[in-house]
C-alpha cells in the first residue's frame, strides 16, 4: 500500500459525505443527513471553503440519544460533553473530537491514509488540496478495493 496513492482510488465510487459552513445550524446539519441517508459524514467548511472538521453519524447518534432520551444509560460521556452536545445551536458544536479530524492529500500514501482513518475511528475522511480545501473524500470501500486490486494483481505477477 506504500507504493499506492489516494489520488489513484478516491473518486472510485462517488462521495459519501457533504460539505456545509462550520457556522451552519444544527437543523441544516440533521437536514443534510435525512435528505441524503447515504452520507457518512458531513465536512464543514469555513468562509474561505477550507475544512475545519467533520460530522460524523456517530455526532449525530449521540445529540440523538441527548435529545431524546436525556442521555440516559450513557456513561462514557463526560458532563461537559453532554452538555457541548445538548445545548449544541451550530455544526461545530456538534462535532467534539471531529473538529480538525484527519485529511490527505491526492500525493498521500494509501498507508497514511488507512493509519489516518484508524487513528480517528472514521471510515471516510476528506482529500484536500495544498489550500485545505476539499477535493473529495476516501472512504473505506475505496481503501477496500485498492487493497483488493492491488493484492491480486500482486499475486498474479508471482504466478
Amino acid at each position: 500500500m506504500n507504493n499506492h496513492f489516494v489520488s489513484e482510488v478516491y473518486k472510485l465510487h462517488g462521495s459519501v459525505s457533504a460539505s456545509i459552513n462550520v457556522d451552519s445550524s444544527v437543523e441544516e446539519v440533521i437536514g443534510s443527513f435525512v435528505r441524503q441517508p447515504s452520507i457518512r459524514g458531513i465536512f464543514l467548511v469555513d468562509s474561505k471553503l477550507r475544512y475545519v472538521g467533520m460530522v460524523s453519524r456517530i455526532d449525530l447518534l449521540r445529540w440523538s440519544h441527548i435529545k431524546l432520551a436525556g442521555g440516559k444509560g450513557r456513561r462514557e460521556i463526560t458532563i461537559s460533553n453532554f452538555f457541548r452536545i445538548a445545548d449544541a445551536r451550530k455544526a461545530s458544536d456538534l462535532t467534539g473530537s471531529n473538529l480538525h479530524t484527519p485529511s490527505v492529500k491526492e500525493s498521500d500514501t494509501l498507508q497514511t491514509a488507512l493509519d489516518k482513518m484508524l487513528d480517528s475511528e472514521e471510515d471516510v475522511i476528506p482529500v484536500l488540496d495544498s489550500e485545505g480545501r476539499i477535493l473529495g473524500d476516501l472512504g473505506l470501500s475505496e481503501v477496500l478495493w485498492s487493497g483488493f486490486a492491488y493484492g491480486r494483481r500482486a499475486d498474479q505477477n508471482k504466478k
